[in-house]
């Protein structure tokens, strides 16, 4: 999860690389993309990374307690 969520946290550095320039009509530059949109799946990405550190951390919390015995 937490290398998913640096990822998406540096994504945006390559915004101010020509080819993404040209397409975006150049105005676009570090962690400001102009005239372009980002796409669902960057959202969906940042959240799924998000979910995976909550849920690994709340898993973690209960992986050492003791369970009950029951006697049957």
């Amino acid at each position: 999860g937490l290398l998913i969520g640096s990822g998406c946290a540096l994504f945006p550095l390559g915004w101010d690389s020509e080819e993404v320039q040209q397409t975006c009509d150049n105005s676009s530059d570090q962690y400001e993309l102009g005239s372009c949109q980002i796409g669902w799946a960057y959202y969906c990405t940042g959240a799924g990374a998000a979910s995976a550190m909550l849920l690994c951390t709340w898993l973690a919390c209960f992986a050492g307690k003791k369970q009950k015995h029951y006697p049957y």
